[in-house]
C-alpha cells in the first residue's frame, strides 16, 4: 500500500514532468506530439477540477441556506448569479454562416457581456475607489510608528496621491509621480516577479525530484 500511495504517485509525477521537460526542449516530432498529449491530459483534469469546485461550491452554499447561517442571503446571491451565467453561458446561438459550428456561445452571448459590463465593471470600479481610502488608512497608521522607513513609505504615498489628484496645478508633481511609479516601484515589482520565478523553478525541480509530493497525500 505504501508503493500505490506514495512510490508509484511520485514515479509517475517525476516520469511526466521529466519527458514534458525534455519535450519542449528538444525539437523531436514524436517527443512533441507525446508532450503535447499529457499537456492536454492535464488540461482537461484541471477543468473536471474546475468542476469539482463549483460543486463544493453549490453545496457548501446551499448548507449555508438550509442552516440559516450568518450572511446566508449572500450564498443565495452567488448561487442565482452562478446559476444564471453558467445557464446563459451554455446556450448554442445560432451560427451565421453554415461554416461556422453550433456551439456554446460562453462570453460572447449578449447577455454575459451585459452582465460583465453594468454588473461587474461598477463592482471593480468600486473595489478600485476603496483603495483610494484604504491607502489614507494605512498612512494615517503609518503617522504612529517612529522609523525611517514608515515615513519613507508616508512620504512617496502623499506625493503619488498629490500627483494623481494635482489636475496640473502644480506640473511638477504629475512627473514625480510618473517618476515614482516608473523607476523605483517598477524595480521593485520586477524584483518581486523574478523572485516569484525562482521561487516557482524551485517548487519545479523540488517536484520533479519528488522532495515535493502534493499528489501523495
Amino acid at each position: 500500500m505504501a508503493i500505490l500511495k506514495r512510490t508509484l504517485p511520485a514515479a509517475l509525477a517525476i516520469a511526466v514532468g521529466l519527458f514534458v521537460l525534455v519535450a519542449l526542449l528538444l525539437p523531436v516530432p514524436l517527443l512533441s506530439t507525446i508532450g503535447t498529449y499529457f499537456i492536454d491530459c492535464a488540461v482537461i483534469i484541471a477543468a473536471f477540477a474546475l468542476l469539482l469546485g463549483l460543486l463544493n461550491i453549490v453545496r457548501v452554499h446551499l448548507h449555508h441556506i438550509r442552516e440559516r447561517s450568518k450572511a446566508w442571503p449572500y450564498s443565495v446571491v452567488l448561487l442565482i448569479a452562478l446559476f444564471v451565467v453558467l445557464v446563459v453561458g451554455l446556450v448554442t446561438l445560432t451560427p451565421s454562416s453554415q461554416a461556422d459550428q453550433s456551439r456554446p456561445s460562453g462570453l460572447s452571448h449578449p447577455a454575459i457581456q451585459w452582465i460583465f459590463t453594468n454588473v461587474m465593471a461598477p463592482i471593480q470600479a468600486t473595489l478600485g475607489a476603496l483603495l483610494a481610502f484604504l491607502t489614507l488608512t494605512a498612512a494615517y497608521r503609518l503617522l504612529r510608528l517612529r522609523n525611517a522607513e514608515s515615513a519613507v513609505l508616508l512620504v512617496v504615498t502623499l506625493l503619488v496621491l498629490a500627483g494623481q489628484a494635482s489636475f496640473g496645478l502644480l506640473p511638477v508633481l504629475p512627473q514625480l509621480r510618473d517618476w515614482i511609479l516608473d523607476v523605483p516601484a517598477l524595480a521593485g515589482m520586477r524584483g518581486i516577479m523574478l523572485g516569484v520565478a525562482l521561487g516557482t523553478v524551485l517548487t519545479g525541480i523540488r517536484l520533479l525530484l519528488g522532495v515535493e509530493r502534493p499528489y501523495s497525500d
